[in-house]
């Protein structure tokens, strides 16, 4: 081939030459007629990659290069073996530097899934005209390929990062509230402010601008939210304040301080925490005086805030973001969509009250054309004014030194003043070194080609630097996972003991110590505890992490060892803080990659204790080759840019569903009001824009919404009239108003129809077969319907809960579920434990004995994990590792809000045959999450600690089912299970037995009425649905998993199961020892469709289906006529 190329050609390029050519042509070529297609087979197994860059400048110094890495070639076992190696570095060749390398692996079981990489590049004055991508092959001789990255037409953003200076004040006390009862909330903390405090005190307490501080970790920020919070208290005690925390960890560290502080006396102002796990009513939320919020919580709750019951979300006056510069990371879209909003609600009140001022006005100056009615219209123009301040949402960004602080304060509503952008008032940028405690950052490299060893080269340097900084001061060492908590934890205790001072970081007496280590759940932890070192991460019980916590705080051990994640959460600063490693494992590309750098900012900031050091000391340990990065730029604040395009089809389509636009140009307009918007036109190449001319930056804008609007039209969330007219759709309302990802809807539908399909299929087999569901007892009600109890038939159940949990398994909602490195196998070994295995082909074909072939390759998937992880949490088997029972409860606390969505689009397909018994399923599948019990069994095994012969002793005594055994006479009943249980435990299953409730209806009425707008006819049926139980009174330990009876009545046809209407309905845990309770409950239903599909009998079948209870549901048979 070589010698077939012209002088100088590459080899390479000739041997891919051979792919454009007929076999025969190859063959001839080569002088190999036979091989010419063999030839290009083996070709096409050369590990070739197409390579991509994106340039974005970040500032004038630094790049950043968006790679994707491609495999262009055919995986061969032969050839390619398990993995491709490749080398990737940029390389500046007229000043012969190497900016950037790393190894790249190609994994058989990804392929041929691209690889993207995200790297930070520096740049210099003038401009090279190119860098160049290169990727080499670690394997194969003369596989190279290069890329030149052109920057020929790059636009460099404008140089600037003004910080505001820290003026010598003097520091100004608390009585300066002039408010005793504000003042008691620091007298017990401090007397006077800190500097920077001191600096904002009149901004903050003395007017409405909004306000923006860049500070440094431990400057006090919570302080200056808390003036901004009395200020709004005390010129509108009535309105409310929305604090919006990165994290659900910082979230519940703020709650449980401002319930001590706010909501205690003398204020006793109600504070609630609003996350994914906490649930309030409307009442509540009115009340509440602060809301503790995560970003995403705060964007599904103001959405459609316009509506009936988002009355509370225009109450909002003071919207504080803490660490606001995450707008630069991922989840900033969110915090962007909530600034954006309240900005724009803002504007709506304002119009509306200087309407309603504006009509007084006009209607006093109607009334009395005198000089006093001219006087009380100067009273309603003062008014006027003042309720024009009273709407506007005062927004309190706190962050770190920000790069272009001017961008993000003009876009938060802090203007400039005289024209100068250095006189904004509400802006303060105080440089990295403006802190309360100062701080000294040394920064080693460490060499090592792979993460695991070289974590355990850095062991013995954290003792080190221990013995020097810090030998008997509280120590932090943050580091990436879990596993590595413990690693280095149990290396501590190691040199330690090696010096013959095992006990060196315990500072309490042996006894205690030993003591509360038994108190504690986590194995390590136990160990650690013992020698003063604590470990702190998401795996451990609220009980361990708050021993671990107080022991800290209180001196009793000197060194914690805790993920990342602590930076963020719980506030325990130290004199020296010790940064393991910058790198993480992000599950999501099967690779380590780099903190961002405000996260290192983060953690060392936990360096200094106020009160107690005069100086915090922090040790940041990194990979050689980064440590001239991290020497550089650790305290040059990169400029914050938006991250809103990667969910602008979300939030697009949150207010398409809630009203708020309507067309293409709205949506436009939208986009005008973000960060987004403003920072494309200042650094438009950073955005992909043309230039920062408004022509090209209009352009830019319209192109996005068009290719946002295309995505959502194909996935089912709007459809397009007229050209530019949008209307939203089921799946578009499905996805705002669960809060889901635009593409989740179409998937769920998707999935609906495959269980549809599976129930209609059992349905006809059955029926040939003769076989109806498990009913008995039918009994004669002496109105117009027949009772009797209801449940599907096993397989039928089985396969349906199987589906709808496999279907919400694989949506887009668990994409980053993480799957660690080795998972695969531990996924395959539950795999064989959990009744389905990964997919529900068990479940819906064959039986739990029957085996399936399954491809390993589908256990590295997120979704088949999940699915495997929600088998686990219903049948309670063991997980093979603690991560994996921290990856449960993730997922389990998903499961709700996307079971409720399902069942939401499933309501929205009442025109497909088979979607009555669909829509039924949901109640067995929220049944067997709640009992945690799988489908298709017998009701009696529900009953608490139910033995292996119980079934069999029941069904001896003509037991067989738990209806049957709630019918027994008290004594009868005794018998029965004492003979099963014993004597120790009858009365606790009795009183489960007595406590299970009979719901039933009762007076129920069928008829036809006629909708007045359209004259068709709508059929009627009122109800009273009982609740009678034979015992309430309090829950006991296992008796109940919810305080309250969930229920379901679902109505539909008596032939092809179409779903007519559906309704839930909740009975409160009755107090009383013998108690009934009664609601009425009237639905409307199609009455042609009834009607058209009412058999021959004419009758509409009736559902009524627990969700707490397996055994108790009831189906009525109901006449038409």
């Amino acid at each position: 081939l070589e010698s077939k190329g012209q002088p100088g050609t590459n080899p390479l390029d000739v041997a891919l030459s051979l792919l454009d050519m007929q076999d025969g042509e190859v063959g001839q070529f080569v002088r190999w007629s036979k091989g010419g297609g063999k030839l290009k087979r083996l070709v096409q197994n050369l590990p070739i990659l197409q390579l991509d860059c994106v340039v974005k400048p970040v500032t004038r110094g630094i790049l950043r290069f968006d790679i994707t890495l491609t495999p262009t070639f055919e995986w061969n076992a032969r050839w390619n073996g398990g993995s491709e190696g490749f080398w990737v570095w940029v390389e500046d060749s007229d000043n012969n530097r190497v900016y950037h390398s790393e190894q790249v692996l190609f994994h058989r079981r990804n392929h041929p899934e691209a690889v993207t990489l995200e790297l930070t590049i520096p740049v210099f004055e003038p401009l090279p005209p190119q860098y160049f991508l290169r990727a080499i092959s670690d394997s194969w001789v003369g596989v190279e390929m290069v890329y030149p990255v052109s920057f020929q037409h790059l636009l460099l953003p404008s140089h600037e990062t003004p910080f505001t200076d820290l003026i010598d004040l003097t520091p100004l006390p608390t009585t300066a509230l002039h408010n005793p009862k504000f003042e008691q909330l620091y007298n017990a903390k401090f007397e006077t402010f800190n500097p920077i405090q001191t600096q904002l005190f009149h901004v903050l307490y003395h007017t409405d601008t909004p306000v923006l501080l860049g500070a440094p970790t431990g400057s006090g920020k919570t302080i200056v939210a808390e003036i901004a919070l009395l200020r709004m208290k005390k010129e509108n005690p009535l309105a409310k304040c929305v604090y919006i925390a990165p994290l659900k960890s910082l979230a519940r560290e703020r709650l449980k301080e401002w319930k001590k502080t706010l909501g205690t006396p003398p204020l006793n102002w109600k504070v609630l925490e609003l996350s994914g796990d906490t649930h309030h009513d409307g009442r509540s939320l009115k009340n509440a005086d602060v809301l503790v919020c995560t970003p995403e919580k705060w964007d599904l709750l103001s959405r459609g805030w316009d509506t009936k019951g988002k009355q509370f979300v225009k109450d909002v006056r003071l919207l504080v973001i803490d660490e606001i510069h995450l707008l630069g990371e991922e989840r900033g879209g969110v915090l962007e969509a909530i600034i954006s909003r309240t900005r724009f609600i803002s504007k709506i009140v304002q119009a509306e009250q200087q309407q309603k001022q504006n009509q007084k006005a006009i209607t006093a100056q109607t009334q009395s054309s005198t000089s006093v009615a001219g006087r009380n219209n100067n009273r309603t123009s003062n008014g006027s004014s003042q309720g024009k301040e009273h709407g506007i949402t005062r927004i309190v960004g706190l962050s770190t030194a920000l790069a272009n602080p001017n961008d993000l304060a003009d876009w938060i509503g802090i203007e400039e003043k005289h024209n100068k952008a250095e006189a904004r008032i509400g802006l303060y940028n105080f440089r990295p070194a403006v802190r309360p405690i100062p701080m000294k950052v040394h920064i080693s490299g460490f060499s090592g080609k792979h993460y695991c060893p070289r974590m355990a080269t850095m062991n013995k340097p954290c003792y080190s630097a221990i013995k020097e900084h810090s030998p008997k001061k509280p120590v932090i060492i943050f580091v990436a996972s879990r596993r590595q908590t413990r690693l280095t934890a149990l290396d501590l205790i190691n040199y330690a003991a090696g010096d013959d001072n095992p006990n060196a970081y315990l500072h309490c007496g042996s006894e205690y110590a030993e003591g509360v280590s038994r108190s504690l759940r986590d194995s390590a932890l136990q160990h650690t505890i013992t020698f003063g070192i604590g470990i702190h991460h998401a795996g451990l019980s609220s009980n361990d992490r708050e021993v671990v916590e107080k022991m800290f705080l209180d001196g009793d051990i000197q060194v914690l060892v805790a993920t990342a994640t602590l930076a963020w959460g719980v506030n325990l600063p130290a004199h020296l803080v010790i940064v393991k490693g910058t790198e993480y494992f992000d599950g999501k590309t099967s690779r380590y990659v780099d903190y961002p750098v405000t996260d290192v900012l983060q953690m060392i900031g936990r360096a200094g204790r106020p009160q107690f050091d005069t100086e915090g000391i922090a040790c940041v340990m990194v990979e050689e080759g980064k440590k001239n990065f991290y020497k550089k730029f650790l305290y040059s604040p990169f400029p914050v840019e938006s991250c809103f395009e990667l969910r602008l089809g979300n939030n697009l389509n949150a207010e398409l569903a809630t009203g708020t636009i309507h067309s293409i140009d709205d949506c436009v307009g939208y986009l005008d009001w973000t960060f987004f918007a403003r920072r494309v036109r200042l650094n438009p190449s950073y955005y992909g824009a043309k230039s920062s001319n408004e022509d090209d930056i209009a352009e830019f804008l319209y192109t996005t919404v068009e290719t946002c609007v295309a995505e959502l039209k194909e996935n089912g969330c709007l459809t397009i009239k007229g050209g530019t007219d949008l209307q939203t759709t089921s799946l578009g309302i499905a996805a705002s108003k669960y809060y889901l990802d635009f593409k989740t809807p179409k998937q769920m539908l998707l999935g609906l129809r495959v269980a549809r399909k599976f129930l209609v299929q059992q349905s006809c087999d059955n029926s040939q077969e003769g076989i109806t569901p498990r009913n008995q007892h039918t009994n004669e009600d002496n109105e117009l319907q027949n009772y009797k109890p209801f449940s599907f038939l096993p397989q039928a159940e089985v396969g349906g809960v199987a589906s709808i949990l496999y279907a919400i398994a694989s949506t887009h909602e668990f994409d980053e579920l993480p799957v660690r490195h080795n998972e695969e196998h531990l996924n395959m070994d539950l795999s064989k434990i959990v009744p389905w295995g990964p997919d529900t082909r068990k479940a819906t074909q064959g039986s739990k004995e029957q085996s399936f072939y399954i491809n390993e390759d589908v256990m590295l998937s997120p979704h088949t994990k999940c699915f495997l992880l929600i088998q686990a949490y219903i049948t309670g088997a063991e997980l093979p590792i603690s991560d994996y029972i921290v990856d449960t409860k993730l997922a389990m606390e998903q499961i709700p809000r996307l079971l409720a969505a399902m069942e939401h689009i499933a309501l929205g397909e009442k025109h497909t045959a088979g979607n009555f018994d669909l829509v039924c399923m949901f109640s067995a599948v929220r049944r067997a999450m709640n009992l945690k019990t799988m489908p298709g069994i017998n009701s009696l095994e529900q009953l608490p600690g139910f033995p292996r012969d119980g079934l069999r002793k029941l069904n001896n005594a003509s037991v067989s089912s738990i209806t049957h055994l709630m019918s027994l006479q008290h004594g009868q009943l005794s018998n029965m299970l004492k003979n099963i249980y014993g004597q120790n435990k009858l009365s606790r299953v009795l009183n489960y037995v007595k406590s299970i409730p009979q719901i039933s209806a009762e007076n129920i009425h069928v008829r036809c009425t006629s909708d007045k707008a359209t004259g068709i006819s709508v059929g009627l049926i009122t109800m009273d649905v009982l609740l009678n139980i034979s015992q309430g009174g309090k829950r006991r330990n296992g008796e109940r998993h919810t305080p309250d009876f969930n229920c379901n009545i679902i109505i539909g046809t008596h032939r092809d199961g179409f779903l007519l209407t559906q309704s839930a309905i909740q009975f409160s845990r009755p107090k009383q020892q013998v108690t009934s309770s009664r609601k009425a409950l009237s639905m409307n239903f199609d009455w042609k469709k009834a009607v058209s599909f009412g058999g021959e009998d004419q009758l509409l079948l009736l559902r009524i289906l627990s969700e707490d209870i397996c055994g108790t549901d009831l189906e009525y048979s109901i006449a038409l006529n």
